[in-house]
């Protein structure tokens, strides 16, 4: 192989190289949008998720407290209940 030949190759493998770095980041960089758009598009989405589970934790709340509220009028209305059983089973005796 002549010198010219030679040096005729090592420039084709030196632009095949460059070509193939090129290819390689070009498709690097593709990867990396699709992984960052998916990124954005599942924190979009768990943030959704979150806002809607925050509203439901806050109706689950109320409805804590409403139901809180209702256990202690019934308490009481039972304990009264039972407390004017106590005094006519006193009364009879």
């Amino acid at each position: 192989m002549t010198p010219e030949e030679r040096l005729n190759r090592a420039e084709w493998i030196l632009v095949r190289l460059a070509k193939s770095g090129r290819e390689a980041r070009s498709e690097f960089r593709q990867k990396i949008n699709i992984l960052i758009d998916a990124q954005i598009r599942n924190e979009a989405a768990r943030r959704a998720e979150s806002h809607e589970i925050n509203e439901q934790i806050k109706s689950l709340a109320v409805a804590q407290a409403d139901l809180t509220k209702s256990q202690k009028l019934t308490d009481r209305a039972l304990r009264a209940f039972i407390n004017s059983l106590r005094k006519r089973g006193n009364r009879t005796n």
